[in-house]
């Protein structure tokens, strides 16, 4: 159970080696190999989106904001419409939490970051995390409980996914997962700040229930992942109509149409 007050403020972060090389420039490449179809000068990309099965929109709403992280692990966020030490809740982590760091840093943001994967865990263990970040060994879905959680093809690839990969599932792993009201509910939370969601495939999931909650976050940055075999685009965008269904405009959209940020006005 973690405390309900807000930390008080930290000195400016340290970064451990292996971080700080990646903030200078040493950007790792896109993780899996689906990942590489998320990159704009790719000719698989430009194909894909002369297909129409990329995501080409404007932002609905002009706010200030910032892109914060890696190329490969950032994600924009409106800071100007934060307060001091706002509650953030990352979740899909990975090898690079550079968009985490830069938040805490020039926010003193409290984030709680979720991710079951055995080798993300591993990695974190060895990174000397700041204080106001705390790792949950568990991963965000549409229920509670624990399911199959499926590698990418190439071992040396890091994110898994709980849709189905036949060609790994011999390699799969169970791990828990918890819906997002019953994570706030045990951490004492009924409001969030932000929300970032990189989950590789998750994510329709857990927007369909923090709609059905009616869960209160002022913003949501999720990476959609429609350029998955078993996702088409129009599931991402039934999920960006449903987020502005409740009040929740996009302020913000990549290159590559995969990350999206949302802020509800007040």
């Amino acid at each position: 159970m973690v405390p309900q007050g807000r930390p008080r403020a930290t000195p400016p972060l340290a970064l451990s080696p292996g971080l700080t090389e990646r903030r200078r420039g040493s950007i790792r490449a896109c993780g899996d190999g689906e990942n590489l179809l998320a990159k704009p000068s790719s000719i698989a990309f430009k194909i894909r989106r002369l297909l129409g099965l990329e995501l080409s929109m404007a932002p609905q709403v002009t706010v200030p904001k910032a892109v914060l992280g890696t190329e490969y692990g950032g994600h924009c966020v409106a800071l100007e419409r934060l307060g001091p030490e706002p509650l953030v809740y990352s979740v899909g982590l990975g090898e690079d939490i550079s968009f985490d760091l830069e938040l805490m840093k020039r926010t003193g943001a409290l984030v709680h970051g979720f991710d079951p994967t055995p080798r993300s865990i591993a990695w974190l263990k060895t990174q000397e995390l700041p204080e106001r970040f705390t790792l949950h060994e568990i991963g965000l879905g549409g229920k509670d409980g624990e399911l199959r959680f499926n590698p990418p093809e190439n071992p040396a690839h890091i994110s898994h996914t709980l849709l189905e990969r036949p060609e790994t599932e011999e390699r799969s792993i169970t791990v828990p997962i918890r819906r997002i009201t019953t994570v706030m509910a045990e951490l004492g939370h009924d409001h969030l700040d932000v929300l970032k969601l990189d989950i590789e495939g998750s994510e329709y999931e857990v927007i369909e229930e923090l709609i059905a909650q009616s869960v209160s976050i002022d913003q949501i940055l999720i990476e959609f992942h429609h350029q998955f075999d078993s996702i088409p685009l129009s599931k991402t965008h039934a999920a960006i109509a449903q987020l502005n269904t409740v009040g929740y405009q996009v302020f913000h959209v990549s290159p590559s149409g995969h990350e999206v940020s949302f802020i509800r006005e007040a």
